[in-house]
């Protein structure tokens, strides 16, 4: 799919908006726990693109799923991080500092691809990097003393787990494998999904008396 200047703008924007309000959506589900939010969002994602990627793509998305590479898979455990991490933050801290960590994202990325993949950063790249930790740290030490870091720190799972995977796509398109995000989306809801199910196996299994 080829899209203009203006309409991969418009699509950002947007994916911009629906992801700065999903935080205060999810906090609306006030009967709802982080383990269930989790289990059905991941339910939702791998249930609805399993019937839609076969319609898209065709019945050969599956093969091309298992022999598409590492990347690909390494993608999908990213994906299943990030699903988890901000949801399950979202119910230990407030929407603000869940936010305000995933705004760190971008700067997290560049680290990253420094850090583990070699890359070089820009003088001013680094000057950027530095003044967000430091805002991050002063923002975790005073939830520190308020007893609500752990929000954040699981928080931070979720720009932590983009940055690793677009590098990691990045990384495969240089080297001539693409790698399709569409089934990575769905096998980190799968992941997930099946997680959460045998947890929830395991857990009905210690409390049956034998």
């Amino acid at each position: 799919m080829t899209l203009r200047h203006g309409q991969a703008v418009a699509l950002m924007v947007a994916v911009t908006f629906l992801w700065a309000t999903a935080g205060v959506v999810t906090r609306q589900l006030e009967q709802a726990q982080a383990f269930e939010i989790t289990f059905w969002r991941s339910a939702f994602t791998a249930l609805s693109l399993a019937l839609i990627l076969p319609l898209w793509q065709g019945r050969g998305v599956w093969r091309r799923m298992v022999t598409s590479g590492r990347a690909l898979w390494w993608s999908g455990v990213c994906w299943a991080v990030m699903f988890t991490a901000f949801m399950i933050a979202l119910a230990l801290t407030s929407v603000a500092n869940v936010l305000i960590t995933l705004a760190a994202g971008p700067l997290l990325t560049a680290l990253i691809s420094r850090l583990f993949f070699g890359q070089r950063l820009a003088r001013q790249t680094c000057a950027a990097i530095v003044v967000a930790g430091l805002g991050i740290a002063w923002m975790f030490a005073r939830q520190l003393g308020e007893g609500g870091w752990l929000g954040s720190v699981v928080a931070l799972g979720a720009p932590l787990g983009g940055a690793f995977n677009w590098n990691l796509v990045q990384r495969s398109q240089r080297e001539g494998h693409g790698v399709d995000l569409v089934p990575a989306v769905w096998q980190g809801g799968a992941l997930v999904l099946g997680a959460l199910l045998t947890h929830l196996w395991l857990t009905q299994r210690k409390e049956t008396p034998a």
